[in-house]
């Protein structure tokens, strides 16, 4: 037993190790659905650093559309730009059990030169999010995602699409990441506070891969409301 032990120990070190972490928004899911013109915009944060902004809006009673600007602050500039579509089965954003489905895609992208190349990551994902209230201002979710990375190009640097003349695949993978969740919502008439823990874990990859960090990711996030 003690022998299995220490196998199972150097095994997680050894995928620690190995891991490199794309850093998607995975945390604070779509909140309770929002009726027609109703929404909330704000601010999330990795752990506490200030790290993005979201928005959520309804378009109809089932219906809503959310949006992710998310830029990284690394040495070389990085970000994500998100954006998804959810249906609510219950149209009452006072309903005490959520059931949200939504579907979105983005890019993560990267100007760290690395052999004179920019980089981007192109994904969808399609999630389920069940919830319940506690009260009236609390409730927990406990969202499921996945991830689909579609691929992956590198581009030199005096032709990348900013500069309209195209890019260069020079290489390309595909992988998955399924993402469980589990979020807090604080809401009140104008303001929202929200608290997200999720943990990535990849589920297969081909040629070229990036794997996901596996290190549970904390986020939270306050929303102004109209």
């Amino acid at each position: 037993m003690q022998y299995r032990n220490v196998l199972l120990i150097g095994w997680f070190l050894i995928i620690i190790a190995s891991c490199q972490p794309i850093f998607l928004p995975t945390t604070l899911a779509p909140a309770k659905p929002y009726s027609s013109g109703k929404g909330e915009v704000g601010i999330r944060t990795l752990y506490i650093i200030p790290d993005g902004a979201d928005f959520k809006v309804g378009i109809t009673k089932k219906i809503q559309i959310s949006g992710i600007v998310y830029p990284i602050n690394t040495i070389g500039g990085a970000g994500i730009y998100e954006a998804g579509v959810q249906i609510n089965t219950d149209p009452s954003e006072h309903d005490k059990y959520l059931h949200i489905f939504g579907t979105g895609g983005g890019i993560y992208y990267t100007t760290l030169a690395t052999s004179g190349s920019n980089s981007q990551t192109n994904y969808i994902y399609q999630g389920y999010y069940p919830g319940f209230s506690l009260t009236n201002h609390i409730s927990v979710s406990l969202p499921l995602r996945l991830y689909e990375f579609m691929g992956r190009y590198n581009c030199s640097l005096d032709v990348c699409p900013s500069f309209n003349e195209g890019s260069r695949p020079l290489e390309r993978y595909q992988g998955a990441a399924f993402i469980p969740e589990m979020d807090w919502s604080f809401d009140w008439t104008y303001i929202a506070l929200r608290v997200g823990l999720s943990m990535p874990i990849q589920l297969w990859e081909s040629s070229n891969p990036e794997p996901v960090i596996i290190i549970p990711n904390l986020s939270a996030g306050l929303y102004g409301k109209w």
